[in-house]
């Protein structure tokens, strides 16, 4: 029993002497010294542990430090992103990743057209969309066009002028500025409709078409009563790309032959002569079919037609009663 006691006893001696100890000025001076050799030894550690290990708070900041570059790259990629068109216009704001696009000068019945096309295609068509009407900047429309086309949801989408090569088509040489519609990154996927066409029907399977690895979605033409291997351009299926656009104007100043008659439209088929899907006559059903190939034109329903293209005869000089009355009237319906 004595020896226990004298055993606590002494426990407590010593708790006595090491609270002495430390309450003394030499004693204070070993522990501020010990807990500073700890801290730094601490610290040691922290810095070199990514080098030896590779892992560790090390790695963490390091990790950090790369999301915050990617971020930054990001934004910097979504800012050029956004910044990517060749609209000249200020109050351009595209909304939407699809855009429908036409091209109009001053000929107020081509702007009727596309009013009517624009509504036609809001209307029917799901997909979240932008309607654009591209203008040059040296023929802007008026006030009385802009009257018919806001209406219908269009925005507006000034361009500088593309010069046309001298052999082209007089009449036809404004329509090389189709080519900025290449340009407009702002957008994932362009449908372009020329405004002498109508929107039968919804057009979500059109935007939504696989190109099957091809740049350009079109339909095969007819050319003096026949088929032939070149599309019509009256509408397009197109994902944009800025390089794509620059290649395309170095092309057209490259000295390039191509069928001048036809404008932009024998210059993209000599461009994308081997590398464009066809995407069928439905969506882009010629008028010209229906004079010089009725037979194939009456193996479709009129209504199953999703966009028809009035070529032989503009939707806006159509009559009922005239040789393409049935076509005529769902325009003039509309």
């Amino acid at each position: 029993m004595s020896s226990r006691i004298s055993h606590r006893r002494g426990a407590v001696q010593r708790k006595s002497f090491l609270h002495e100890f430390l309450s003394s000025r030499f004693g204070k001076v070993v522990g501020a010294i010990f807990c500073v050799s700890v801290f730094l030894i601490t610290l040691l550690l922290d810095s070199t542990e990514p080098t030896i290990y590779g892992v560790g708070r090390g790695d963490s900041t390091q990790g950090s430090a790369l999301r915050m570059n990617d971020n930054a790259n990001a934004a910097s990629t979504t800012m050029k992103k956004e910044a990517t068109h060749n609209c000249l216009n200020d109050d351009f704001r595209p909304q939407n990743k699809v855009g429908v696009w036409t091209m109009l000068n001053d000929n107020m019945d081509y702007v009727k057209g596309a009013a009517k096309l624009g509504i036609a295609v809001r209307e029917k068509t799901k997909t979240p969309l932008d309607l654009v009407v591209m203008e040059l900047k040296s023929k802007p429309l008026g006030d009385d066009m802009w009257e018919l086309l806001k209406p219908a949801g269009f925005i507006r989408c000034s361009v500088e002028s593309i010069k046309a090569p001298e052999k082209t088509r007089a009449d036809l040489k404004e329509k090389f500025a189709v080519l900025h519609v290449w340009a407009m990154e702002v957008y994932e996927t362009v449908v372009f409709l020329d405004a002498d066409t109508y929107a039968q029907n919804a057009i979500d399977g059109l935007i939504q078409m696989d190109l099957k690895g091809k740049a350009l979605g079109v339909t095969k033409d007819i050319r003096a009563k026949k088929w032939v291997e070149t599309f019509n351009s009256g509408v397009m299926l197109l994902h944009p790309s800025e390089k794509e656009h620059k290649r395309l104007t170095k092309l057209l100043y490259s000295g390039l032959e191509f069928d001048y008659i036809m404008s932009d439209q024998g210059f993209l088929n000599e461009v994308y002569k081997d590398n464009w899907h066809e995407i069928g006559f439905v969506w882009n059903a010629n008028l010209a079919l229906y004079r010089f190939q009725r037979e194939f034109w009456d193996q479709h329903k009129l209504e199953d037609i999703n966009i028809i293209h009035y070529t032989m005869q503009k939707p806006w000089k159509c009559k009922p009663k005239g040789p393409y009355g049935p076509i005529c009237n769902v325009w003039i319906n509309a």
